[in-house]
């Protein structure tokens, strides 16, 4: 039996403290969680938490960098398991759509965590964007090549999703998903 080592337990420590704050975060926003109670939902002594990460902002950034790999590597299988651009486009806004009911959906965590940032320049509202820049080139790619203006329709449809998301958190709009959908469809319809 291979006995734990310190390294492997700081490791744990580390996911566990990752695992928690992301929770956290975005239940119920960065600036709405203190270091106490992620050390205390993640069952890590405070001394854990400052030998991984050496302030709470560097946790955040840490978070907020994993959620935005998992969530693209998501998207990449979303549109790797269809067929021409349509069911590419309308993939996506299913994916994105799917957690919209669920009573602990609180719209795109991304955005949340942004408006959250003092900073504007901030790291966090760095990884904020680098995670939009790269779900715009995603949508980018699953458009056909042959259009003449690929650029404008990615960035179009990808406002459509974060308006979608927005709004089915607001619920101003009954089915925010379904309707920013068919006009992602429509979209891709009257343009060449």
């Amino acid at each position: 039996m291979k006995r734990k080592t310190a390294g492997d337990e700081e490791k744990q420590g580390r996911a566990r403290l990752m695992e928690a704050a992301c929770r956290l975060f975005t239940r119920r926003g960065t600036a709405n969680v203190g270091i106490n109670e992620v050390t205390a939902e993640a069952g890590v002594a405070r001394m854990t938490l400052y030998n991984n990460f050496p302030s709470k902002e560097k946790l955040t950034q840490a978070v907020y960098e994993e959620m935005a790999k998992a969530t693209l590597a998501r998207v990449d299988a979303v549109l790797a398991g269809e067929k021409g651009e349509k069911a590419r486009i309308a993939a996506l806004f299913d994916h994105f759509g799917r957690n919209a009911n669920k009573p602990s959906f609180r719209g795109c965590s991304f955005i949340h965590a942004s408006l959250q940032e003092a900073d504007p320049h901030g790291a966090l509202h760095g990884v904020v964007q680098a995670y939009k820049k790269a779900l715009r080139e995603r949508v980018l790619g699953a458009l056909d090549a042959r259009r003449r203006r690929p650029k404008l329709l990615a960035d179009q449809i990808v406002i459509l999703l974060d308006g979608a998301v927005t709004e089915a958190y607001i619920q101003g709009v009954p089915d925010a998903t379904t309707a920013a959908k068919s006009a992602a469809l429509t979209l891709l319809a009257h343009t060449a």
